[in-house]
């Protein structure tokens, strides 16, 4: 950068004053602790979230990603957007992605599975019975992260496929799951 100043101020390109506004503007630039870099990876302040369409493919994409994470911002984005449309939002469906989540159908058999599935089952069907109620939305997570952290802890040698640990986009009609 000094170089190239000097440079075009030997050849007449930059006069003193034109050198003397930019020097200026770096300073005050660095006194601000802006250095003009933008991190990817560190989050902004005042940053935009992430655009939320309105239609139905995505309140869909939003539930079914709910269904496997248990994140409440997925259920609200969901909600909202079956407001938005006015239309019924779809229904969780963690009990069928956990049921199909096993590799051998014995493991699915044991009786610590039979119970956990059937705890899973009953919250599901209590949200999924009054899908706006906010105290059945808290039960089933707090039951399906409970649930989820079971399977993790027991069946860690590919007995149980995460359903959270698979990305829907990237399965294809012959795999049954790809993990992430």
């Amino acid at each position: 950068m000094k170089y190239s100043t000097v440079a075009l101020l030997f050849l007449g390109v930059l006069s003193v004053e034109a050198i003397n506004q930019k020097t200026s503007i770096l300073a005050a630039d660095e006194d601000d602790g802006d250095t003009g870099i933008i991190d990817a990876l560190t989050p902004q302040k005042g940053a935009c979230e992430e655009r939320l369409w309105i239609n139905k493919d995505e309140m869909e994409w939003q539930m079914d990603q709910f269904s496997r994470h248990f994140n409440i911002k997925n259920y609200a984005n969901a909600m909202k957007i079956s407001d938005e449309l006015k239309i019924k939002p779809p229904q969780v469906k963690t009990w069928e992605l956990y049921d199909s989540a096993f590799s051998f159908s014995r493991v699915r058999r044991y009786g610590e599975v039979q119970q956990n599935m059937d705890m899973l089952e009953h919250f599901e069907d209590n949200l999924n019975t009054n899908i706006s109620n906010q105290q059945n939305v808290e039960n089933f997570i707090r039951v399906g992260k409970t649930v989820q952290a079971n399977f993790n802890a027991k069946y860690h040698d590919g007995e149980f496929a995460d359903p959270a640990k698979v990305d829907p986009r990237e399965v294809t009609p012959g795999d049954k799951y790809m993990l992430v």
